[in-house]
């Protein structure tokens, strides 16, 4: 059986050495982070099954850093061991305010701290529930360059997987200056993603359910910002934490993603499961596309959780499809074939083409796409274990 993982955050690095050694000879996994913000980063992607962490550290404190981890679904229940230089009453019951299970004063014996990291998981083991909670699937639609239909497969492939699936599906208008899904699903944008991160400093579940907007297909819509000078109020925690809170809400989330490379956009890479990449045969989409796939080890996504997307593949007066898949050196997952007038004058009314003529080959060729994701990320969820939620 594996031993249970810890995860330490203490910019000491004497100290959390120190750590480390006493636990790893206890029979425990260690991790380690420096600040609250990486620690975050770490618990949300792969929960450890307790956190021990110092109240002092740069960014945001300890007690910041208990707060986020019980605000959030999948790690509420995550226990955690504080520990401080401060041994007096109220340091105490502002660390258990903060949603500590234990507190532990420095200095102390190393005995001690193996005992109260023992005694805490045994106690939380027990009170623990017996299924975790599910995590939904998030697909980020990306275009490396503008004006390659990025929206409109976006919105095509949300309602793709909902007709497919007849499951919780959500898209989340995340091109935060211009962005077009209620243009496109022609849903009145009485709500936004603004009156989210205005609300409060701590966003909650319950906040963003009243923000969707319902589709006469049961598809929901997280639209963007009305006017575009409102954009800049949304920043890459909220986008973080929205992501998270959605994908427990929905069995799946998609993400209609700005053309950029901002600490926004990498956030929505950090909690995607798949990429689609839209580009079409033109010089400049080939040539940015080429760009991001060179991007992506440095920016954490593993190749193999991206899909090309060619779109207009039938134009018939652009680059060959052999001479994109030579310069991507990798090839084309899925062709998708102009849907001309049709579909121009579907986004022109507000109603999709894929409920308007099922059986036109933009929507057969949709339809294709979302089966083939549906197969690949259930796959994906038996191979894998699901992390520990703590």
């Amino acid at each position: 059986m594996k031993p249970p993982t810890l995860l330490i955050v203490d910019d000491d690095d004497t100290l959390a050495e120190m750590l480390e050694l006493m636990l790893r000879g206890a029979g425990y996994e260690v991790r380690r982070a420096t600040s609250g913000e990486e620690a975050l980063q770490q618990i949300y992607k792969t929960p450890p099954d307790a956190l021990i962490c110092d109240v002092l550290l740069p960014g945001i404190d300890g007690y910041t850093l208990c707060k986020r981890v019980r605000q959030h679904p999948l790690t509420k229940t995550l226990p955690i061991l504080m520990l401080t230089a401060q041994g007096d009453i109220s340091a105490k019951i502002a660390g258990f305010e903060a949603g500590a299970n234990d507190y532990l004063a420095k200095p102390f014996e190393p005995q001690e701290l193996v005992y109260r990291v023992k005694n805490l998981l045994t106690r939380i083991t027990s009170d623990a529930p017996a299924t975790p909670l599910p995590r939904g699937k998030i697909i980020t639609v990306f275009g490396a360059k503008g004006g390659v239909g990025k929206t409109t497969i976006a919105v095509s492939l949300a309602l793709a997987l909902r007709l497919r699936t007849r499951r919780r599906v959500i898209i989340v208008d995340a091109d935060l200056t211009f962005g077009d899904v209620a243009v496109h699903l022609n849903i009145a944008p009485t709500r936004s993603i603004i009156d989210v991160v205005r609300t409060s400093d701590e966003i909650e579940r319950e906040m963003i359910h009243q923000v969707l907007l319902t589709h006469p297909s049961g598809l929901q819509a997280l639209l963007a910002p009305p006017r575009p000078e409102e954009s800049e109020l949304v920043n890459a925690d909220h986008m973080t934490r929205i992501l998270d809170l959605l994908a427990v809400s929905a069995d799946y989330v998609v993400v209609d993603c700005q053309t950029s490379y901002d600490d926004r956009t990498l956030s929505i890479f950090d909690r995607t499961d798949h990429v689609l990449l839209v580009i079409t045969p033109e010089i400049g989409p080939l040539k940015n596309t080429s760009m991001f796939l060179s991007l992506a080890g440095q920016l954490g996504i593993n190749q193999r959780a991206i899909s090309i997307v060619l779109n207009r593949s039938n134009s018939g007066v652009g680059i060959g499809i052999n001479e994109i898949e030579r310069v991507l050196r990798r090839k084309v997952n899925f062709h998708v074939m102009s849907g001309g007038q049709p579909v121009v004058t579907a986004v022109n009314r507000g109603t999709p083409l894929i409920l308007e003529q099922p059986k036109h080959p933009f929507v057969q060729q949709m339809l294709y796409i979302a089966d083939q994701l549906i197969k690949q990320l259930e796959t994906a969820q038996v191979t894998q274990p699901t992390p520990p939620t703590g």
